[in-house]
């Protein structure tokens, strides 16, 4: 009998066996520790045990009272259960046991909000799908933009030029091209084309504005990067011309563990103040950004342009969002 009662206490579960008439007949160490905390002095029947799980004392909480589960001052989550056993003999019981289901609840709870942060996120998709044709939109508009800009003001610079230097008859022509071919822009912007070799398109139209390019250091390979260099050395190469009076643009190229770096600054005289961004610079900004890089801009002791593109384009983005 005592190795009986000793294996009994030894089980991993708490369980107590109650009598026809209700009395506690076998009870094992666990379920007699529970027993003191959900009624002072102990559980002698199946009633006070009922009574006791349906209004349970203040140092047990009721996790959920439809499976019985509550949480008792040892920190431990136990679900009871009930059933009715019978011998051999014939004899009838009732069973009541508890098993510990606090590292169950605990990776429940860790599902629940790993689900509620997949809602979360395919809600921001959802809406991302739904605002999609806008965000295109404006991705359109802006390259409109940039077009306008680049395109007017590199006429307007070249038209500047002509008229300063007294040129001949056939380069007034080929300016008065320019001009057509800006003005075009306006009525076709959806046939914008990217140039097929963007930093040789770029130092080609530096030259026009009479601005030479000189480049240094590794290039980048990857086409969306050399698009943005392109941008920045037209951007910097018309404010050379038109705020600077300069003659050549340097263009730096290194390339760091994690990103390329392109430094832009001019022979032309210093900012006389702090250069406050126009159109052009804003939206070389927002074009960067957009690919996931960051832009400075310097004022003193001469202007520079520093721009760091990341290996992957979008991948600040995507590590600020994780």
């Amino acid at each position: 009998m005592d190795r009986i009662k000793e294996s009994f206490d030894s089980l991993p579960i708490a369980a107590c066996f109650f009598d026809k008439n209700g009395v506690v007949r076998l009870i094992n160490r666990r379920m007699l520790a529970i027993a003191n905390w959900l009624r002072k002095g102990g559980i002698q029947s199946l009633a006070e045990m009922q009574s006791a799980l349906h209004a349970p004392p203040a140092n047990v909480c009721c996790l959920d009272l439809h499976l019985r589960i509550y949480r008792f001052p040892d920190g431990k989550a136990l679900r009871f259960a009930q059933e009715q056993i019978t011998t051999k003999a014939g004899v009838r019981y009732t069973q009541i046991t508890a098993a510990d289901v606090t590292e169950l609840l605990r990776k429940q709870n860790q599902l629940k909000a790993e689900n509620a942060k997949l809602a979360e996120a395919n809600e921001r998709l959802r809406l991302l799908f739904v605002q999609m044709p806008e965000i295109i939109r404006e991705e359109e508009t802006l390259a409109m933009k940039l077009r306008v800009h680049d395109d007017i003001g590199h006429s307007i610079l070249a038209a500047r030029r002509v008229l300063l230097q007294h040129t001949d008859l056939k380069e007034i022509r080929a300016n008065a091209a320019l001009w057509e071919q800006s003005i075009s822009v306006l009525y076709r912007s959806s046939q914008i084309t990217a140039q097929s070799e963007p930093l040789e398109a770029a130092k080609k139209r530096a030259e026009e504005l009479g601005v030479r390019v000189l480049l240094t250091g590794n290039e980048p390979q990857r086409q969306w990067m050399r698009a943005l260099s392109a941008l920045a050395i037209c951007e910097c190469a018309a404010n050379c011309v038109r705020h600077a009076d300069g003659t050549e643009l340097y263009v730096c190229f290194w390339r760091k563990p994690d990103c390329m770096e392109v430094s832009l600054t001019n022979n032309g005289a210093a900012p006389k103040e702090k250069i406050t961004e126009g159109g052009g610079l804003s939206m070389l900004r927002q074009r960067i950004e957009e690919a996931g890089g960051k832009m400075e801009v310097w004022s003193s002791p001469r202007f520079k342009l520093i721009i760091s593109l990341p290996e992957q384009e979008g991948a600040a983005h995507e590590s600020d969002d994780r």
